[in-house]
C-alpha cells in the first residue's frame, strides 16, 4: 500500500530517501518567435485593377474572401501533418479572417502583375495605358509570390518597353484571374533558411498591392515541415501562428503603415509624384507619417538604482486609440506600443511584449495566444476594412491597470505595489531555480512559473528591473531577468513543458488529458482532462511513501484537479 503525505519524518521500516531530479530538470517555457520579412520598396507591386474614383465609392461591406492556392510542397507533406493543415488549421484560420473583416468588394477578377528583370518597371501616364506595369525591356520568366510559383492564369499580360521607356507593347495574354476574391493566398510548405531560426513554425507576407487604395490583394505563407506538431495541445498554438502570419499579409507589416488611409479613402501619408510614399532606406521601408505612428519619449523609466528616459513608438489612429485608452483605463495614453527590439521580423511589426503579453500580435508566442479588440482596432485603421469585433478574444493582461502600468518601467509597477503591500501581478519575483516552485497562471487554466532567471553576466542596465530579490546578493541581482527578452526581461507567470532528453513529455495546461503524469510520476494526484483547473498547494513539498522508501519531489507549488 502506497500514502502520499505532507514532509515529516516518522519511523518506517527502512528510511531511504531518493531525491529524483524533475524529468533531468529540464523545464522549457513556450516561446514561439515570430519570422515575418516584410517586403522592400522595390518588391511591392503595385496592380491597377479598376479606377480609383470607382473603389472608393463603394462601401466596406464584402466579407473578406481568400482564394488559396497550394504550392506542390504542401501535398509532400507526411500525411497526418498534411491532413492538420489542410482539414484543420488552414480552414479555421482562413475562416476566423473571412468571418472578422469586411472589405470593399472587388468587382473584376484578380490578376497579378509579372515580375519585371531586376524589378525595373515603368507606369506610362497616358489615357489608353491606365498607368498599367510596363518592365523595362523584358518581363521574367516567372513570377513568385514568396516561394510559390504564381500560375500563368493568374498574371497580366507581360507588357514592356525599350529601356528609354518607348515603344511599349504587349508579349502575351492575360490570364483567366481568380474571380469571386478579395486576396489570394499561395501557401507553400518548404523547410527554408528562415525556418532553421527562432523555432519558426511559419511565416507570411503581402506580394502585390491593389492601385486604387493599396489593399493587399496576394499574399503567400510559408509552413516550415519540422516545425509542424500534430499533437492535441499544440493545435491552438499552430493556429494561432497561422491567424497570426495571414494578418501580417492583410496589414500588420512595417511596409503597409505608410499606405494607410482614413475612412474616406484618402492616404494618411504624404505620396511622391509616383504616388508611393517615401522610402526610408534605414528600415527598407516607405515612411509613414506621424499620422499613423508617433515617436514619444518616456522621461522618468526607472531602472535599478536610475531614472533615464525611453523612446518607444505608438501607433496613435483613431480607432486603436480609443480602444487602448479602454483596455489600459488611461484617458491621456497617445497610442498603442509598438516592439522596440528582436530583428527586422519582430521590431516594429508587432506590438510591445512587455505591454500585451499574451496577444497574438507581440513578437513570440508564449501562452493563450488571443486576438483582442486592439488588433482588430489596427486593421480598421488601415482603411481597408470593417471589422467584426464580437469576433476579438479578451485579452486580461494589462487590463484596467492604469496610465502606471501603461507609462512606466515594470520596475516601477513593482516598486509601487511593493511599497503599498500589494500583489505585483501581472509580474513575478520567483527565481526559477531547484526545487522548482510552480503556481497557477491567473485563468486557473495551466500550471505555471516564475520566468525570472539568472544570466551568465548582467543586463543591459535599461532591463534591470530590481532593486532587491530575496536570497540574492545586492552584487549579482543584475543578472536576474526575465526569461522573454521581448518583453524587456520583466518576470511574469508563464506556461511551460517539460521534457525529459531534450524531447517534450507534456505540457502544463490543465485541460489535455496528453498532460497527465505518469501514475508512477503523479505524486500529487493530478488530474488532467476537461472540467480540470489549477490550484496552488500549500508551501511544503510532497513526498511518497512505502516501507521501503520516501521519495522526495522536486517541483511543487501547485497542480491540476477536477472541478465541479
Amino acid at each position: 500500500m502506497v500514502t502520499r503525505v505532507k514532509w515529516k519524518l516518522y519511523d518506517v521500516c527502512l528510511l531511504i530517501f531518493v531525491t529524483l531530479l524533475f524529468l533531468q530538470n529540464q523545464v522549457s517555457a513556450h516561446s514561439k518567435i515570430c519570422s515575418h520579412k516584410h517586403p522592400q520598396p522595390h518588391e511591392i507591386q503595385h496592380v491597377h485593377l479598376e479606377p480609383p474614383h470607382i473603389v472608393r465609392k463603394r462601401s466596406i461591406s464584402q466579407p473578406l474572401r481568400i482564394k488559396v492556392f497550394y504550392d506542390k510542397s504542401v501535398y509532400r507533406l507526411p500525411v497526418e501533418k498534411f491532413q492538420v493543415i489542410n482539414q484543420t488549421i488552414l480552414p479555421q484560420a482562413l475562416e476566423y479572417w473571412q468571418r472578422t473583416l469586411l472589405v470593399r468588394p472587388m468587382g473584376v477578377p484578380i490578376r497579378l502583375n509579372r515580375k519585371c528583370l531586376n524589378s525595373q518597371a515603368f507606369y506610362p501616364n497616358s489615357e489608353n495605358l491606365e498607368q498599367l506595369q510596363h518592365c523595362r525591356e523584358r518581363c521574367e520568366n516567372i513570377t513568385t509570390c514568396g516561394e510559390v510559383v504564381v500560375p500563368e492564369e493568374h498574371l497580366e499580360p507581360c507588357r514592356f518597353c525599350t529601356s528609354s521607356g518607348h515603344f511599349c507593347k504587349s508579349s502575351t495574354s492575360e490570364g483567366s484571374g481568380i474571380q469571386d476574391a478579395d486576396f489570394v493566398f499561395y501557401v507553400s510548405a518548404m523547410q527554408t533558411d528562415r525556418c532553421h531560426k527562432g523555432q519558426t513554425v511559419a511565416y507570411a507576407a503581402h506580394c502585390q498591392q491593389e492601385a486604387a487604395l493599396d489593399r493587399p490583394i496576394a499574399g503567400h505563407a510559408n509552413l516550415c515541415p519540422n516545425s509542424i506538431s500534430t499533437k492535441p495541445q499544440d493545435l491552438d498554438t499552430l493556429l494561432s501562428t497561422v491567424k497570426h502570419e495571414i494578418l501580417h499579409a492583410l496589414g500588420f507589416s512595417v511596409s503597409l503603415y505608410a499606405y494607410f488611409r482614413d475612412k474616406s479613402g484618402y492616404p494618411l501619408t504624404p505620396r511622391g509624384r509616383n504616388g508611393k510614399p517615401m522610402v526610408n532606406k534605414l528600415i527598407q521601408a516607405h515612411q509613414w507619417s506621424d499620422r499613423v505612428i508617433r515617436e514619444v519619449e518616456r522621461r522618468d523609466w526607472k531602472v535599478r538604482g536610475n531614472t533615464t528616459r525611453k523612446t518607444v513608438k505608438l501607433v496613435v489612429t483613431p480607432r486603436v486609440q480609443e480602444e487602448i485608452r479602454r483596455h489600459f483605463n488611461c484617458s491621456y495614453l497617445e497610442g498603442a506600443e509598438l516592439e522596440d527590439q528582436g530583428e527586422d521580423g519582430t521590431v516594429l511589426t508587432h506590438w510591445e511584449k512587455r505591454l500585451f503579453e499574451n496577444e497574438a500580435m507581440t513578437g513570440t508566442h508564449t501562452q493563450n495566444p488571443v486576438y483582442s479588440r486592439i488588433t482588430l482596432a489596427l486593421m480598421e485603421d488601415t482603411g481597408w476594412y470593417v471589422p467584426n469585433y464580437a469576433m476579438a478574444q479578451e485579452l486580461k493582461w494589462g487590463r484596467n491597470l492604469g496610465c502606471d502600468f501603461a507609462f512606466k518601467s515594470c520596475k516601477d509597477w513593482i516598486d509601487l505595489r511593493r511599497s503599498l503591500g500589494e500583489s505585483i501581478h501581472p509580474y513575478c519575483d520567483k527565481v526559477k531555480k531547484d526545487p522548482l516552485e510552480t503556481e497557477c497562471t491567473d485563468s486557473r487554466d495551466s500550471v505555471a512559473l516564475c520566468n525570472l532567471v539568472e544570466y551568465s553576466k548582467d543586463l543591459p542596465s535599461i532591463f534591470q528591473n530590481f532593486d532587491y530579490l530575496p536570497a540574492i546578493s545586492e552584487q549579482d541581482i543584475g543578472r536576474y531577468g526575465g526569461s522573454v527578452s521581448l518583453a524587456d526581461y520583466c518576470p511574469y507567470i508563464q506556461e511551460f513543458t517539460w521534457k525529459s532528453n531534450n524531447i517534450v513529455v507534456r505540457g502544463s495546461q490543465c485541460q489535455f488529458p496528453e498532460n497527465m503524469p505518469q501514475a508512477e510520476k503523479n505524486f500529487a494526484l493530478e488530474y488532467y482532462g476537461q472540467g480540470s483547473k489549477c490550484f496552488n498547494h500549500n508551501k511544503d513539498m510532497w513526498e511518497e511513501r512505502t516501507c521501503q522508501q520516501v521519495r522526495q519531489w522536486q517541483h511543487w507549488g501547485s497542480g491540476c484537479y477536477r472541478v465541479s
